[in-house]
C-alpha cells in the first residue's frame, strides 16, 4: 500500500453518492412546484357543468327548456360571489363566474361573480333564450 489517503473505492463511492443525489433532486424538483400550477381536474369541470344545469333548471320558464325567465334571471345576476356559491352549492374554496353573452353580437349582457383573471378555469357553455334574444350562458369555476 502506498501512503495516499484516498483509494479508488473511496472515490467511486463518493461519485456514486453525488450522482444519486443529483438524480434525486432532478427527479423530484418539478413536483415541488405542482401545487402552484395545478391543472383543472375532473371534479372542477363537473362542478361547472352541474352549476350550468342548475341555473337553467332554476331560471327556466315552466315547460320551456332553455328559455329563462326575465325577472328571475335579473335577480340571479345581482348576487355577489358568496351568494352565488351558496345558491349553486359550491364550497367556499371554489371561485365561480357566470356570464351571459349576446350570441349575435358577442357583447357581455350580464355577469356575476369574480373575473377569473389568469387562473386556469373549467367552463361550461349553454345556449339560452330570454324573450326573443339568444344568449350564451357560461359558467366558469376555478
Amino acid at each position: 500500500m502506498g501512503d495516499r489517503g484516498q483509494t479508488l473505492n473511496d472515490y467511486v463511492l463518493g461519485i456514486s453518492v453525488f450522482l444519486l443525489t443529483v438524480a434525486f433532486v432532478v427527479a423530484f424538483l418539478p413536483s415541488i412546484f405542482t401545487p402552484f400550477n395545478a391543472p383543472i381536474d375532473d371534479s372542477t369541470a363537473a362542478r361547472a357543468s352541474r352549476g350550468a344545469t342548475f341555473i337553467i333548471d332554476d331560471l327556466s320558464v315552466e315547460g320551456r327548456a332553455n328559455v329563462l325567465d326575465q325577472s328571475r334571471t335579473t335577480t340571479f345576476f345581482e348576487q355577489n360571489e358568496t351568494e352565488l356559491r351558496r345558491v349553486l352549492g359550491f364550497p367556499r374554496t371554489t371561485d365561480v363566474n357566470v356570464t351571459l353573452v349576446d350570441a349575435e353580437t358577442g357583447i357581455v349582457n350580464r355577469s356575476a361573480g369574480d373575473a377569473p383573471g389568469d387562473d386556469p378555469t373549467a367552463a361550461t357553455d349553454r345556449i339560452v333564450r330570454i324573450g326573443s334574444n339568444t344568449y350564451q350562458l357560461t359558467v366558469r369555476v376555478w
